[in-house]
């Protein structure tokens, strides 16, 4: 797997291939508008019933977080890694809960870098809306990629190698959690 390639914008995918990704993100959308229309959130919703997002690629799972491959990326291993309790944006966490919170995107962050060889991973939370729900995204940053903020900008495109790249940032993931404690 390439994951040092360049952004991958649509171009190069055939029409109908790209109306059928095109047609999936949008019925999601809907779905989205929907529940936030009655005040549920979308996230939680999705938590309780996959209904929402349908098949994910999931890096890590348990009963606080959940990490998956965004299905709509910015570029590869863009991931997604959201808080189970119903927060709807970072001044709701709690002194207690700061610290797991950061240390779980940071050793994702880490196994991302690791495993997709990227050069930095950002960090961004946008809760907005009217229903909002924590969470993280990481955008990883290769060599030739856009830089900084540029990087929000990128092109969406549909997602390929999903379970790879997955595979690849798990792995990883547990591999610095056997050895975690040992180094950090």
């Amino acid at each position: 797997m390439d994951m040092a390639a360049q952004e991958k914008p649509e171009q190069g995918k055939a029409p109908k291939e790209l109306e059928g990704w095109r047609r999936e993100r949008g019925e999601m959308l809907q779905r989205i508008e929907l529940l936030r229309r009655q005040k549920i959130c979308y996230i939680c919703r999705d938590l309780e019933t996959g209904e929402v997002f349908g098949k994910q690629h999931i890096i890590f799972e348990n009963d606080r977080f959940r990490a998956v491959l965004d299905p709509y990326p910015r570029v590869e291993g863009h991931t997604i890694v959201v808080y189970k309790p119903h927060r709807d944006d970072v001044s709701q966490l709690s002194y207690d809960e700061v610290g797991p919170v950061f240390q779980m995107c940071i050793r994702v962050v880490k196994a991302i870098k690791s495993a997709l060889k990227a050069e930095k991973v950002y960090l961004l939370t946008m809760c907005d809306g009217r229903v909002s729900h924590l969470n993280f995204q990481l955008l990883p940053r290769y060599a030739g990629n856009l830089m900084g903020y540029r990087r929000l900008s990128a092109r969406l495109y549909p997602l390929e190698d999903g379970a790879e790249a997955a595979a690849l940032i798990r792995s990883a993931l547990l591999q610095r959690g056997s050895d975690s404690q040992s180094r950090e």
